[in-house]
């Protein structure tokens, strides 16, 4: 019971796996398991990254947007130029979109919900813009498609690479200054201040961060669709990477939050995603039940509401051990 009071979303995902194996014997497939950590790995870069702006206390609603600027830039790019300059330029868009949204927020002390909701509009018109509003078909190598049809070591490359992220960012997060000054800011943003961090940079690294990883979304993206598009694409990823994050136990107010919990939330989405779809559950229902869960986690995480309801049963079970 400890254990589980410890990595809620561990167990979650663990029953989740059961539940939808019983009631649509097809999800354990193997091609539906490699799907399932294909469509999780690139929900699961952008949860990563809003993982590091929600750490510091802060949000960032761009991140679907910088996933579509993304795509259309590597597609449209590719037609003219050599795929590899396309590929550098949107992610280099990427962390401009972050470090942008980092340095108005800390600089004119604006809240980040106004400052990436209006970077949301904005770096999405620049996608529109370029696109005309169309899906653009480049001349993309066949190299780039194996981003998304490849294995590596028996995992599809996104799932891999994802993988890499999310030992990169543990490794950040609890080994170096700035992934501690993170906890820091989150935590006590004055005090962390009045320790010496310097608290700008360190935010702006967060965005910085989170908007590089929205722009490999992006790339993975468009070697699986082999297409950049700017309506559609990341449209509603800001609630599903928000949701995915505050499942695996990070806090919306910031200080508190684990890269495992991260992935183990993006993983939970994308097997309630495609189990809903084996199911045949309406999207807009799916919508609506990521948005339960999301307000649960919250519940869970941040007041400790749910928790409490079974802190009887805990004391019970200590009891009897």
């Amino acid at each position: 019971m400890n254990l589980v009071k410890k990595y809620p979303f561990v167990a979650v995902l663990v029953v989740m796996a059961v539940v939808f194996g019983f009631v649509a014997p097809s999800f354990i497939d193997p091609g539906n398991l490699s799907n399932i950590a294909k469509q999780a790995s690139l929900l699961g870069l952008v949860a990563l990254g809003m993982c590091f702006v929600l750490i510091v206390g802060g949000l960032d609603l761009s991140v679907g947007s910088v996933v579509a600027l993304s795509s259309v830039l590597i597609a449209g790019l590719s037609a003219t130029l050599p795929p590899i300059v396309g590929i550098h330029l949107a992610l280099l868009a990427g962390i401009a979109v972050g470090i942008a949204n980092g340095v108005i927020i800390t600089a004119f002390n604006f809240q980040p919900i106004i400052v990436t909701i209006s970077s949301m509009a904005i770096v999405r018109g620049i996608a529109m813009d370029y696109s005309d509003s169309r899906p653009i078909f480049g001349t993309l190598p066949d190299e780039l498609f194996l981003l998304a049809d490849g294995f590596i070591l028996g995992l599809p490359v996104p799932a891999a690479l994802f993988l890499a992220a999310c030992v990169i960012a543990a490794l950040f997060l609890s080994y170096t200054s700035a992934g501690r000054q993170m906890y820091q800011i989150g935590g006590n943003e004055e005090a962390a201040r009045l320790a010496g961090v310097n608290v700008a940079r360190i935010k702006v690294l967060a965005y910085a961060i989170s908007g590089f990883l929205s722009a490999f979304a992006g790339l993975l993206l468009v070697a699986r669709m082999q297409s950049g598009e700017a309506v559609r694409t990341g449209v509603g990823w800001e609630l599903d990477a928000i949701a995915a994050a505050a499942i695996g136990g990070v806090s919306l107010m910031g200080g508190k939050g684990t890269v495992i919990g991260t992935l183990c939330g993006a993983l939970i989405i994308g097997m309630m995603s495609n189990g809903f779809n084996l199911l045949g559950v309406n999207p807009y229902w799916q919508r609506i039940i990521i948005g339960i869960v999301l307000a649960i986690a919250v519940a869970s995480y941040s007041g400790g509401a749910i928790m409490r309801l079974f802190e009887p049963l805990f004391r019970r079970s200590n009891a009897r051990t």
